[in-house]
């Protein structure tokens, strides 16, 4: 009986420091997962931080874009207006002398384009698409809804967009 004692005595020690040996085993894993746990957030953080730079400087250059092609557009607005305002373009000394009587036949010809006009009671995007269907341009349908024009022509591009999809 000493022995069987003695048998389960040892035996409750030798499983106590199995137990021991396990949990300092899963210590070290649950310390090595925090490490690659933090190792995975601060380079995900940092992913995070070049991609927010990255979109930064992409937006950055779209708006530079886009003002370039503004200004290059109200540059050829400007010149056609010049070429409207002034007439015909005139190069030679027979059309120089042709020039006043065209611009007058001209001027008869063009009659003032229809003011833009859209059904109060549809909501604005339907008002936009209903404008755009009778081909006024996003500055002039800008006038109208008192809008800016970017935001007339990404309505306008998400309309062209779902009818692209439509067909």
């Amino acid at each position: 009986m000493e022995w069987l004692l003695i048998g389960l005595i040892l035996l409750a020690i030798a499983v106590n420091m199995r137990s021991f040996i396990v949990l300092n085993q899963f210590q070290k894993q649950r310390k090595a997962m925090l490490e690659d746990a933090e190792a995975v957030n601060s380079n995900m953080e940092e992913f995070v931080a070049n991609l927010e730079k990255e979109n930064d400087e992409l937006y950055n250059r779209l708006v530079e874009h886009i003002a370039q092609k503004e200004s290059r557009m109200e540059e050829r607005m400007r010149e056609l207006e010049l070429k409207i305002g002034t007439g015909i373009a005139v190069h030679t000394v027979d059309e120089v002398a042709a020039a006043p009587e065209a611009k007058k036949v001209k001027q008869k010809k063009t009659a003032k384009p229809a003011e833009p006009e859209a059904d109060p009671d549809l909501p604005e995007n339907e008002k936009i698409e209903q404008l755009h269907k009778q081909g006024f341009s996003p500055a002039q349908i800008a006038k109208v809804v008192a809008a800016e024009r970017g935001e007339i022509e990404l309505i306008i591009n998400m309309y062209k967009k779902k009818q692209s999809y439509q067909k």
